[in-house]
């Protein structure tokens, strides 16, 4: 899997964004298989709303993209308005719902035509 962490001076945790090949128990939505996905990203909620996440979700999908060339792509959602607005917002399109527990559902978002963005404005170290 790829993952990326956010932190600023003195190591203060910001956020995370992790990804790579789909979980098998998750990777089929809809009768069609898809390849990648993200397995979660989280921005504290002081850091929201600043282009963290947009951010980290560039990096981590351009990773995905060159290290495994997936053909389509995945993100499983709690529902959430705010999410739902997020994923849709970066092209996913929602596919399929699903119960998650007594008082949840997840909802599939799914891409199908793949492509690098074409840059990032974080400073990274490796």
């Amino acid at each position: 899997f790829i993952l990326y962490v956010v932190e600023v001076d003195h190591g203060n945790l910001v956020g995370w964004c992790r990804g790579g090949r789909a979980i098998e128990t998750y990777n089929i939505v809809a009768h069609e298989t898809y390849d990648c996905e993200i397995h979660d990203i989280f921005v504290r909620k002081q850091y929201q709303h600043r282009g963290i996440g947009y951010e980290l979700w560039k990096i981590v999908w351009n990773d995905i993209l060159l290290s495994f060339q997936p053909k389509n792509f995945i993100v499983w959602s709690v529902d959430n308005k705010k999410t739902h607005q997020f994923y849709s917002s970066l092209g996913g399109m929602p596919k399929e719902r699903r119960k998650f527990d007594e008082e949840r559902f997840l909802t599939a978002f799914v891409w199908n035509d793949l492509k690098l963005y074409e840059t990032t404005h974080f400073l990274m170290f490796k």
